[in-house]
């Protein structure tokens, strides 16, 4: 009985003696590291990322007393970015994703782009923040026989500043302003605009 107490301590020391001065392996998936197997307490690895990925964190780290490694492992990210999100109301085109490739935004009918049209993908991220689709802001629209009715003093006169007059008094008689009429017609230009978007 003491014969076999003896030899389980004997192994338990064993056992734990191997463990003392060994780090858990280090791992770094797409990329390599440089160790002596097996690791030691205090020893430092460094890493290096295998072609087409790009290392994110330390390249470097040292196994601790308390068998951790510190600072924390990086990664190997991929140089290519994958599809990137689209806008609300909005679309992008281009089918190539990887590092290099561009991509170009639009925003649907009624709709005009806040941010960055065109993006490039550098070391697996896009070059700028997600671009926004925002509404176009209607004003009030003059019907199109008022405005059809100011416009007749054009015709009706060869005077330019006589025709200006009439069509001025002609708007301000039927509730329309110049402010108006040019909000209408900046609508109808930026509409236009974005129809003729390729």
């Amino acid at each position: 009985m003491f014969f076999w107490f003896m030899c389980c301590l004997v192994d338990m020391w064993l056992i734990s003696a191997s463990d003392v001065g060994h780090c858990p392996d280090p791992l770094l998936v797409n990329g390599e590291f440089s160790s002596l197997e097996p690791v030691n307490v205090n020893d430092t690895v460094t890493f290096k990322c295998n072609e087409h990925y790009i290392l994110k964190g330390s390249n470097w780290s040292r196994c601790l007393e308390n068998h951790t490694w510190v600072p924390p492992f990086p990664v190997c990210k991929s140089r290519d970015c994958g599809p990137p999100e689209k806008p609300t109301h909005g679309y992008f085109e281009g089918i190539d994703f990887n590092l290099g490739s561009t991509i170009t935004y639009y925003c649907e009918a009624r709709y005009y782009l806040v941010g960055t049209q065109q993006q490039q993908c550098i070391d697996g991220e896009w070059s700028s923040t997600l671009p926004v689709c925002e509404l176009i802001q209607e004003a009030p629209k003059p019907t199109e026989l008022e405005l059809e009715k100011a416009l007749l003093a054009f015709q009706e006169s060869k005077e330019l500043c006589k025709a200006i007059e009439n069509f001025t008094q002609r708007l301000k008689k039927s509730g329309l302003m110049m402010e108006k009429v040019k909000c209408s017609l900046e609508i109808r230009k930026a509409e236009l605009k974005t129809k003729m978007l390729p």
